[in-house]
């Protein structure tokens, strides 16, 4: 059995979003109900928190040295003190929506996804942003967004619609960003959880988090599962590779759930945790567009 370990102190209500930066050795993360943008050092395991709105969902770094942060109902750049200002509305005409998970395909492009905060329309999508004043439906008919990760050869795109309890794949056409053929890589069982965020290793296998189920589930390239993975918190959120050489692999976890049910939350629920991987996994690159310029 694998054993984790908190990185920190530090505990999320809901905790997502989990980015490995290389440059400053650290891991940036979110608490999304605090509005909470946290940075945890690798090797202290210290975290300097910044509130940046009511809800916040993921924040990226950018090439230019800038980052861009999502709030509920925009992306925009993250300033440089107070509170971010979508410069960009996403689905205004949808109150009842948000983004949700986002990351960028190996050329810096961003993707994003939204979901219906009832969790019950499929009226939300999966987005690319084209430019700072264009985001374009890329799949509609989404409940509740959540994961996306590309393949090391950056021909597939995988996604998690967590109400769907799968996870899809696409043919994806680096040069253009366009996606081809869509297909169920893996169906998940709703008593093993409920499917959130991924990340993919060197040798293609998805890591996925399973909501609610206190484990992972690791599958091959095929969609065959290779591994179960217990974890000691109910609620895992999201997975990234970190560390020096991407081979420790990071998992963020909530504990609204528990208290919201009158219950008490664990020592670690909330946390974010480390492991071995026991491979070297893939680190997405920084936004190659920027809301500063």
């Amino acid at each position: 059995m694998r054993s984790f370990e908190p990185l920190g102190p530090a505990r999320s209500r809901l905790g997502e979003a989990p980015t490995w930066l290389p440059g400053s050795a650290e891991l940036w993360h979110v608490d999304v109900h605090n509005g909470l943008f946290r940075r945890t050092s690798w090797d202290s395991g210290t975290t300097a928190d910044r509130r940046v709105g009511d809800r916040v969902t993921f924040v990226l770094p950018c090439a230019d040295g800038s980052a861009l942060v999502s709030v509920a109902d925009g992306i925009g750049a993250l300033p440089g003190t107070g509170i971010a200002r979508p410069q960009l509305p996403v689905e205004p005409d949808l109150p009842l929506t948000s983004i949700n998970d986002g990351k960028c395909d190996p050329h810096g492009r961003l993707w994003f996804d939204t979901l219906d905060r009832p969790q019950r329309e499929a009226h939300c999508a999966l987005y690319r942003l084209d430019d700072v004043e264009h985001a374009s439906v890329q799949v509609a008919g989404v409940i509740l967004g959540n994961g996306l990760g590309w393949s090391p050869a950056g021909d597939r795109l995988y996604f998690v619609d967590s109400r769907r309890q799968r996870i899809d794949v696409f043919d994806y056409d680096l040069d253009t960003g366009l996606l081809g053929e869509r297909r169920v890589l893996a169906e998940i069982d709703a008593d093993e959880g409920m499917p959130d965020g991924l990340a993919v290793d060197g040798e293609g296998a998805i890591w996925v988090a399973l909501f609610g189920g206190g484990k992972l589930h690791r599958y091959g390239p095929d969609g065959v599962l290779q591994e179960r993975i217990p974890v000691p918190v109910r609620y895992p959120t999201s997975v990234a590779f970190a560390g020096p050489d991407l081979t420790d692999l990071v998992v963020t976890s909530a504990y609204a759930h528990i208290v919201d049910a009158g219950e008490k939350p664990s020592d670690l629920d909330g946390a974010v945790l480390v492991t071995a991987s026991g491979t070297a996994g893939c680190c997405p690159p920084p936004c190659a567009t920027s809301f500063t310029s």
